[in-house]
């Protein structure tokens, strides 16, 4: 059996009976940090086998584990915090499983979002996007389908890529409000209320939850796209700008507003 278990986000008081009960009963526990996960389990009273299983080891590892599994080994997959496969490392080993016809079963416990949707108040439902990739142009790959989504967007962010982080979302999405929530379950645990174009003016060490509002509603998309693209042109806005901002804000390929530009 491959148990999926979920580990506390920060406070280790938040691990559930339940995990406690799998990682001692398993023979095997893959994990992204072993030092990491040794020290859980220290804590825990606990004493098993450990594999490291990361990002750059998924496809590596999936084979091995899957042969254990085979082998009647009882296997929990863990992640340095919260739940695995949730933007970290376990989707390979649990898509190989079920392909296996392996038992798969999920002992959930804490995770970033859900506790920071619930934390800053947001209501309805919400787009998960996690991490965002290193490159601009991918980066830009990961947002654009949503651009237009009135669902807030959630992100997670490491301190050091913050202010980053918020001049592209300011560029790519426009002037739109953001609660920011760091260091979930631990001591200094907050939420900030602010804007993309504001000023970060709180302590940006630990980590972070940034929950960016929806598209509202505007004028210019209600227009047709060839008004929509005139409407920017006029204001001095670059073709190629106007032509990339009317795709992002009306949820369609660069290309066809390309050609509504060419008949212009």
């Amino acid at each position: 059996m491959l148990y999926v278990v979920g580990t506390p986000i920060g406070n280790i008081q938040d691990i559930s009976r339940r995990a406690v009960e799998t990682l001692q009963k398993v023979d095997l526990i893959a994990c992204e940090d072993t030092r990491h996960t040794g020290l859980l389990l220290s804590r825990l009273g606990i004493k098993k086998p450990l594999i490291s299983y990361y990002q750059h080891t998924e496809e590596a590892r999936t084979a091995l584990l899957v042969e254990k599994l085979k082998e009647g080994q009882n296997i929990a997959l863990v992640s340095d915090a919260g739940m695995p496969v949730i933007s970290d490392p376990g989707a390979v080993l649990v898509e190989a499983a079920h392909k296996e016809g392996l038992a798969v079963s999920v002992v959930p416990g804490p995770t970033a979002v859900t506790s920071a949707v619930a934390l800053a108040g947001i209501r309805g439902g919400f787009v998960f996007i996690g991490f965002l990739a290193e490159k601009n142009k991918d980066k830009e790959g990961q947002i654009t389908p949503f651009i237009t989504s009135p669902l807030p967007l959630v992100f997670y962010c490491a301190s050091h890529d913050l202010a980053d982080t918020f001049s592209f979302l300011l560029g790519l999405l426009g002037d739109r409000r953001v609660w920011v929530v760091k260091e979930l379950t631990k001591m200094y645990e907050g939420v900030f209320d602010t804007r993309l174009s504001e000023e970060i003016d709180f302590d940006t060490h630990g980590e972070f939850v940034l929950i960016v509002e929806g598209k509202a509603p505007t004028a210019l998309t209600a227009l047709p796209p060839v008004e929509h693209l005139r409407r920017y042109l006029e204001l001095g806005m670059d073709k190629k700008e106007a032509i990339k901002r009317v795709a992002a804000e009306r949820g369609v390929k660069k290309d066809e507003i390309y050609k509504i530009a060419l008949e212009l």
